[in-house]
């Protein structure tokens, strides 16, 4: 009986051992299952060709007066450096994607507006092939003109980027990549239309034809524009600027033919940062044409980028627009004193990355020279005050994500 007793856990525990290992193989078959249905849940999730970014900037600006530098004035507000951005990419098939941006900015109550919405296609790894709406490619930073996180600065150096009322337009573009050893050269053509509100006006561009090539060993880039459109230009608003005597005829460009020409170079090796660009705009008639350039050094110290930039702007055709403006009681008076201008502009400032994806930044700027005309800010105030200079203070934060 002993002996009987003693067996008996053997027996059983021989006896549970398949129904034990069953039980064990059953449970790691089902975890499979569910790593697996994990799995392709996770690559269904991947797959489904659908990415979100964007940027957020907000931030404060004072000037020292009212002449108006950026739309800076002595009591701007928070809502006039904020904006904040969403963009979609939408995968169509593996060589076709649209992309949307939409845009809402404190200055507009947040409205979003829609700023990018494109279908691309690729038919070739160098070729691409895109139609919407889009940035117009005059600059080396348009694509990011307003992704703040993207930029040195506190702000895209209005020398240059000011004086272009426009910045979107609707139309199509190609552009071919060439790669060499260490190097690549991408051309693009671009065509199109535009009709949105500008820095002075309503402003219309038709059958815009431009090409632009940017070279680039990943230190140096250098990119060339040229551009043409017929346009159309009512400075309402310029007019409403102008001071209580003087009146302004605001259709400026009636299918003008207007040109535009640019390069850019930079250089950056991780350590110092060099940019600047030239650019020249040409409208037949009233409008002004326009020479403008700057040029910024920057330096990165670890997450610290201080950086200067200097910059300079002026109407060249000035000539072209004499007995334009008249006072109301008929007697002409001096053309540059709303539409002719010069401006000189020294910036000095610093990016500090707080985190990946988050940059504060402070700059000072003083813009002057503003003895021939406006200096292409606000007339009503300078012509009133006679004032020849402006100080700006910033302070901004920029994210991307």
């Amino acid at each position: 009986m002993k002996k009987l007793f003693t067996a008996a856990p053997l027996a059983l525990a021989i006896a549970a051992t398949p129904a034990l290992a069953q039980s064990t193989e059953d449970t790691l078959e089902r975890m499979q299952q569910q790593l697996n249905a994990m799995q392709q849940q996770l690559n269904s999730a991947k797959d489904t060709g659908i990415r979100f970014n964007g940027f957020f900037s907000t931030g404060f600006a004072r000037a020292s007066n009212d002449a108006g530098y950026a739309g800076i004035t002595d009591e701007s507000e928070v809502a006039d450096l904020s904006l904040f951005a969403l963009q979609g990419t939408f995968d169509v098939t593996q060589k076709s994607q649209i992309v949307m941006q939409l845009v809402g900015r404190g200055e507009d109550d947040w409205e979003p507006q829609v700023e990018w919405a494109y279908l691309s296609h690729r038919p070739t790894n160098n070729l691409q092939i895109r139609a919407g709406k889009m940035r117009i490619p005059f600059f080396m930073y348009s694509d990011s003109l307003e992704v703040g996180y993207a930029q040195p600065w506190a702000r895209p150096p209005q020398s240059v980027y000011g004086p272009i009322a426009v910045t979107s337009y609707v139309g199509a573009d190609a552009s071919y990549n060439l790669n060499f050893d260490n190097s690549s050269l991408t051309a693009t053509g671009f065509t199109g239309f535009t009709d949105e509100d500008g820095n002075s006006g309503d402003v219309q561009l038709r059958n815009i034809a431009g090409m632009n090539l940017t070279w680039t060993d990943y230190v140096w880039t250098v990119r060339g524009v040229a551009a043409t459109a017929e346009a159309d230009i009512d400075a309402t608003r310029l007019g409403a600027q102008a001071p209580a005597n003087v009146s302004v005829d605001t259709v400026i460009a009636d299918g003008e033919r207007g040109n535009f020409y640019g390069i850019g170079a930079s250089y950056d090796d991780g350590a110092w940062q060099i940019i600047g660009e030239v650019t020249r705009v040409e409208v037949d008639g009233k409008f002004a044409d326009t020479d403008s350039a700057y040029l910024s050094v920057g330096h990165r110290f670890g997450s610290w980028t201080p950086y200067i930039a200097v910059g300079w702007v002026e109407s060249k055709d000035d000539d072209e627009r004499l007995g334009f403006v008249t006072t109301t009681g008929g007697t002409p008076i001096a053309p540059e004193s709303i539409l002719n201008f010069q401006r000189e502009d020294f910036s000095i400032g610093t990016r500090w990355d707080i985190t990946p994806g988050v940059a504060i930044k402070a700059d000072y700027t003083h813009s002057r020279g503003f003895e021939k005309g406006t200096g292409n800010l606000n007339p009503s105030y300078i012509l009133a005050s006679g004032t020849d200079s402006t100080n700006v203070y910033t302070l901004k934060i920029d994210s991307a994500f």
